[in-house]
């Protein structure tokens, strides 16, 4: 079993203010991490879940961005 069996997928979220929208990457460090292999720490509630990636950065996101790494 590969220590990272998963693969981030989603790749832009778009964000809408008034008179203003703007696409930007998916996580607060600015880093574009599509396609990128993570684990699932810890699962949490409402489909939430504490992912770690292959550089050691954390974030807690919805799983649904989660695809099994082939």
């Amino acid at each position: 079993m590969t220590p990272f069996p998963y693969v981030w997928f989603w790749r832009w979220r778009t964000l809408e203010y008034p008179g203003v929208r703007a696409k930007v990457p998916w996580f607060g460090d600015g880093v574009d991490r599509s396609g990128q292999a993570c684990r699932v720490v810890v699962r949490g509630s409402r489909n939430s879940a504490l992912l770690e990636f292959e550089d050691g950065y954390r974030v807690i996101t919805s799983r649904a961005g989660l695809r099994r790494l082939r």
